[in-house]
């Protein structure tokens, strides 16, 4: 695998698989996690997952690698339709531990079109986890920091 940054988006349930199948290929490198835990696909092992956070659930399964949650929250067809929009760009919520790989992450997020929001370390991913206000919606980052009480 080459490349300072991957982007994995895999059903939740192949995260731990891709983990130890990939370790050494991903260890050190920048990974944007975009899977979403969802028990009805993934089973069981998506309910701890979304109990403590995908963000810190997704850092335990892929050791050793710069991990940033990012465009998991919105949906495909708004990613699609709404890359590079005249006006107030749609916002990608980010969180990281790593803060070299959040600016690439955010760098990333604007290449696309968006506007990166940075919403914390991985343990604030829960944040805009599946079944929370911001998940599924194309909010501009005006109206995400908004709703996650962030300031501007």
């Amino acid at each position: 695998m080459f490349g300072e940054a991957v982007l994995i988006s895999v059903p939740y349930s192949a995260l731990p698989q891709i983990g130890q199948d990939l370790a050494a290929e991903l260890r050190g490198k920048i990974v944007l996690d975009t899977c979403n835990p969802i028990p009805s696909r993934d089973g069981e092992m998506a309910v701890p997952a979304r109990a403590k956070g995908t963000g810190v659930a997704s850092a335990e399964f892929l050791p050793g690698v710069r991990l940033v949650r990012a465009f998991n929250s919105v949906g495909f067809s708004a990613l699609r339709s709404e890359a590079h929009r005249a006006g107030e760009k749609i916002a990608i919520p980010l969180a990281a531990d790593d803060a070299g790989a959040l600016a690439v992450a955010s760098r990333l997020v604007e290449d696309a079109g968006f506007e990166p929001v940075m919403v914390g370390p991985l343990a604030e991913a829960k944040k805009f986890d599946p079944g929370t206000p911001v998940f599924g919606q194309a909010l501009t980052g005006r109206e995400l920091r908004r709703m996650l009480g962030l300031g501007s």
